[in-house]
């Protein structure tokens, strides 16, 4: 575990003493990356966890690289080592190609990469460098944000205190698989196999005639049963099938699985209608790879030792220390060494029969015994992680599912008997068309019905798989533990379903029965302001005796809610509650008009004025509750008063003028206008 220490600046200092006093407390406390004693290295590991301090500005290859420049790489350890310590992740890469691309641009802006030295311009040409080091749109943007994330660190801990707010100008990119235009489409298109592909590759495993076809068939046929990883695939144990039993006590096949990307140790369950594939995939890769697990066996038992086979012309254990003769080398590595290309000595030429060049090295050295062939088998044939087939070192390499020897698939050089070999992602891609060369397709005379040749990519049938399991209404937990996924979210990357294909399904699933307009205002669910009778979009406003249709948007309410005498007002025949209402509220006019009544009688001033307002109201109440009890009036009717009981002002104005206007509002069938005396 890395000790953590927290650097806290101090605003007295100059900024340059906060930088140096945080490289010395990164480089002398903090124990990340070998501590102090692996500072000055370039290359820094910790467990899966690598860094390479090297420039972009020259040459950047797996082999080659050319350090950070000086005092800047100072400060990009420091601060790799610093966060590291502070938050463990298991990749770094995309800090430090921030860290590069501010590198580039100090040396670019400044003549010195001095991370003192960065301002607003250095900053936005840091921006200009990522666009030119990364052409993903993705890689932008995660390398934009670590550059935004260091300005800030820079910032806060007082190392360039005066440099400014810095906002990444790379977006996050879109999600293709979700996109609705011509470039989500292509992108579905191009991650899915089509079925003319998919079909003849199951076609090619069944009716496999070769050993290459056999081989590569199965593997692909591995990656068809359930949502895989081609390296996934290459890392199974021969005993990989395990029988359990489920709920219902029926017997199921799974598989013993290592995911890859956190995931770890699972069982990757087969179908049913799969198991039998399984099976025969299982044993065909069982039987091709008996001899190269064999041969590592014997590597791993035996050191120093060469395996005996059927080509050698004397058995190791009769020239176990002697130096072998030409045709004696030639026999034991399967060299075919034809009569001109001797030289008069009777040496072969191994130059014209040999295309290793480490073995060819060793072959024109000369004095050569059986235990310099043994080393020259170990050290191609075994990997770094020796005697595990990977890094996760949990399956040896005479146990791996997958192995093969060396020219096992050749079709000119013969097989190497002791030699063993696990197959790569390429060797299987290009059995699948990815080399024209090597396909199995073409070989086999497989080809889409437009004559075009068949191509397939390892990871296709992985987003296959997923993509008919979102079409068959697979639950997101179940596909991303099937698929050995870390994290559900990661499911939406996998799934191709064409948006207008996900809508109808959402739609198949909400689909319910509609409502009637009564049940929905009852309920108070939304009416729109159409099934009312107004051709304007919207939900209308729920009032205590029916619905408002007005556009509060265009004026404020006119009524001051006197509802039962506007004609943008409507009551739902059928709901009780409203009627009560409508019943408490004609009571209440009545008792109104009562006395205003008795107060015309009594002759007080303006009462009658009050007389015909009661009276109106009254008039549009009794008419609308007598309508609502009704029984020739279906439960469901839209009622509301005529629109010549209430002209806007503008109408009565044109009235009174005698002009002659057709109503204003022509109602919905469904609207039913109250028939006032």
């Amino acid at each position: 575990m890395s000790d953590v220490v927290l650097f806290v600046p101090r605003d007295a200092r100059f900024a340059s003493e906060n930088l140096a006093e945080f490289i010395r407390l990164a480089r002398e406390d903090l124990t990340a990356f070998g501590g102090r004693d692996g500072w000055e290295d370039h290359k820094w590991r910790l467990g899966k966890t690598s860094v390479v301090f090297a420039t972009k500005t020259k040459e950047l290859t797996s082999h080659r690289f050319t350090p950070m420049a000086e005092p800047f790489i100072q400060f990009a350890k420091a601060y790799v080592r610093y966060t590291y310590s502070h938050k463990p992740v298991k990749s770094i890469d995309y800090p430090v190609r921030a860290l590069r691309c501010i590198e580039a641009a100090l040396l670019e802006s400044r003549g010195g990469a001095d991370v003192s030295g960065l301002n607003g311009a250095v900053m936005d040409v840091a921006a200009a460098k990522c666009r030119e080091f990364y052409k993903s749109d993705d890689e932008r943007c995660q390398t934009g944000r670590q550059m935004a994330r260091i300005f800030e660190f820079l910032r806060e801990k007082k190392i360039v205190p005066s440099l400014q707010q810095w906002k990444s100008p790379f977006p996050k990119p879109k999600i293709l698989t979700e996109d609705i235009g011509g470039a989500g489409k292509a992108h579905r298109a191009a991650k899915l196999p089509s079925n003319e592909a998919m079909f003849a590759l199951a076609e090619m495993f069944a009716a496999a005639d070769d050993v290459e076809t056999q081989y590569f068939s199965s593997i692909a046929t591995l990656l068809m049963v359930a949502p895989s990883r081609i390296s996934e695939v290459l890392a199974l144990p021969v005993d990989c099938i395990q029988w359990d039993t489920d709920e219902y006590g029926a017997p199921q096949m799974c598989l013993r699985w290592r995911a890859a990307k956190g995931k770890g140790a699972t069982k990757k369950w087969v179908p049913s209608v799969m198991q039998d594939v399984v099976i025969e995939a299982v044993r065909r890769l069982t039987q091709i790879g008996a001899p190269a697990r064999a041969a590592a066996r014997f590597a791993h038992d035996h050191p120093g030792r060469f395996m005996d086979h059927p080509g050698c012309v004397v058995t190791v254990g009769d020239a176990a220390d002697r130096l072998l003769m030409p045709n004696e080398v030639a026999a034991a590595l399967g060299l075919r060494v034809h009569r001109k290309t001797y030289r008069t000595d009777g040496t072969p030429t191994w130059s014209q029969v040999v295309g290793d060049k480490r073995l060819k090295k060793l072959l024109d050295r000369g004095d050569i015994s059986y235990k310099d062939l043994a080393a020259y088998v170990f050290e191609g044939c075994a990997g770094p992680d020796w005697p595990f087939i990977d890094d996760s070192r949990t399956v040896k390499i005479w146990d791996a599912l997958c192995l093969h020897r060396v020219n096992e698939f050749h079709r000119e050089h013969e097989v190497k008997r002791f030699s063993w070999a696990i197959a790569t992602s390429t060797m299987v891609n290009d059995r699948l068309g990815g080399s024209s060369d090597l396909s199995l397709f073409e070989k086999k005379g497989y080809r889409n019905s437009d004559g075009s040749p068949i191509k397939l990519t390892t990871h296709q049938p992985r987003h296959w798989l997923n993509t008919l399991s979102q079409r068959g209404g697979m639950d997101e937990m179940t596909l991303a533990q099937w698929s050995g996924r870390a994290r559900v979210a990661d499911n939406a990357h996998y799934d191709h379903r064409s948006p207008e294909e996900r809508m109808r399904e959402v739609r198949d699933i909400l689909k319910v029965e509609h409502k009637s307009l009564l049940e929905r205002f009852q309920s108070r669910q939304p009416v729109t302001y159409q099934e009312l009778g107004v051709d304007r979009l919207g939900t209308a406003k729920a009032t205590l005796y029916g619905m408002c249709v007005h556009d509060y948007a265009m004026s404020p309410c006119q009524k001051q809610r006197e509802c039962m005498t506007c004609k943008e007002h409507v009551c739902i025949k059928g709901d009780h509650v409203t009627l009560d209402r409508i019943l408490l509220l004609e009571a209440q006019t009545k008792a109104l008009l009562d006395r205003a009544l008795e107060a015309r009688e009594a002759g007080d001033f303006g009462a009658d004025r009050w007389v015909d307002n009661h009276k109106w109201k009254l008039a549009h109440v009794q008419a609308m509750r007598m309508t609502l009890e009704h029984d020739g009036v279906p439960d469901g009717t839209v009622l509301r008063i005529p629109d010549g009981h209430d002209p806007s002002p503008v109408r009565r104005a044109l009235i009174e003028l005698g002009v002659v206007l057709p109503d204003a509002l022509a109602l919905h069938p469904r609207v039913i206008p109250l028939a006032l005396a």
